[in-house]
């Protein structure tokens, strides 16, 4: 499986200056392109965490090549993101910039049914924090990938 995390960086400092309503209006349809990458690789967003997401790829859905999915994902996001921040500065606003972190390993997804009756899945290991990991790393406006993804993609 393959783990993503992306967030949008210096959100703390973006929203100071904002009232909450504005803070969210700049930050969602940010938060809106990041998801709609990850579901165009059929990737599975497992979390949203307020400035960024937590996505999978290979699981629930499996894929053969999944790590190429998450990469042409995180491509996809870093482009969107560009062209949004672009709109924001013309409009008057800071600029808005993502950083994303991408590591491919071996999970135990745990799946939980919700009141709702939906299903959650949670993978648990070391792929996911490297992941996170790869995405606080990261310079702003990049993709880091694990020497592991790398393998997987090289070619």
């Amino acid at each position: 499986m393959t783990a993503l995390f992306a967030d949008i960086k210096g959100s703390t400092e973006l929203m100071e200056d904002l009232d909450p309503e504005e803070a969210r209006a700049v930050i969602d349809p940010a938060l809106h392109l990041m998801i709609e990458a990850v579901r165009r690789y059929d990737g599975y967003v497992v979390q949203s965490t307020g400035d960024g997401i937590f996505a999978l790829f290979g699981a629930p859905v499996a894929h053969e090549d999944h790590p190429q999915r998450a990469l042409y994902a995180a491509l996809r996001m870093q482009e969107e993101m560009s062209r949004y921040s672009a709109k924001v500065v013309a409009d008057g606003g800071m600029p808005i910039e993502a950083r994303v972190g991408v590591n491919t390993g071996e999970v135990v997804v745990r799946s939980i049914t919700t009141g709702a009756g939906q299903t959650e899945y949670t993978p648990i290991g070391h792929t996911t924090n490297l992941a996170s990991r790869m995405q606080a790393v990261a310079p702003t406006g990049s993709i880091a990938i694990s020497e592991q993804t790398r393998k997987f993609v090289e070619g």
